[in-house]
């Protein structure tokens, strides 16, 4: 590799959201190459205040020291555990049941005094509160839309929070990368110049 300068690398950098696309049970290259068909990817809502986080972990460094030397005298290190976080605003079913979730339909018929929206009887939607693990690859569109942050598979256990604050109803998404051994694990893609 040829010596670059600051100045050759400015703007070489993956900067803001646009969108976060999710795909369903992760990408799966051949070749390290791949395509995703429309019924596999959803775009996710995720909120810009700590809606997305991705991390590969930190590692820890375990010192051995030996009197008389302030330097280590061997130092072992421990691979940090990666995290992938989504917070994704809504209540809508498609996400939902793209999140892992299985929906039941639900009606109730409430007292003549309470009314919701001027009737008596809601239905909808149900779930159930259990926890089940989903795998999914994503896509993230830079805010320029000339980058996408590419993660080939994460694990994720999906959950729902709503604490009355500013907050709406969101489904969290916490999990680590499932596939972060492949050679194709994550990485910054830009657009093909040969299509």
């Amino acid at each position: 590799m040829a010596f670059k300068r600051k100045i050759d690398l400015q703007g070489d950098v993956f900067q803001g959201i646009s969108s976060v696309f999710a795909v369903k049970n992760g990408i799966t290259t051949t070749t390290n190459a791949a395509t995703v068909e429309d019924t596999d990817i959803i775009e996710f809502p995720v909120s810009e205040e700590s809606g997305f986080n991705f991390d590969t972990g930190s590692p820890s460094v375990n010192h051995f020291k030996v009197h008389g030397l302030q330097a280590d005298w061997v130092s072992k290190f421990t691979p940090g555990d990666g995290e992938v976080k989504l917070e994704i605003p809504c209540d809508n079913t498609d996400i939902m049941d793209f999140c892992g979730f299985t929906a039941t339909e639900t009606s109730i018929t409430l007292p003549t005094d309470v009314t919701v929206g001027g009737k008596n009887k809601v239905k909808g939607k149900t779930y159930a509160s259990t926890q089940k693990a989903v795998y999914l690859g994503l896509l993230i569109l830079n805010d320029s839309e000339d980058k996408v942050l590419y993660i080939k598979k994460a694990k994720f256990m999906a959950q729902i929070v709503f604490d009355g604050s500013n907050k709406p109803l969101c489904v969290t998404m916490t999990g680590s990368v499932a596939a972060g051994a492949d050679a194709d694990a994550f990485g910054v893609l830009e657009p093909d110049a040969t299509e």
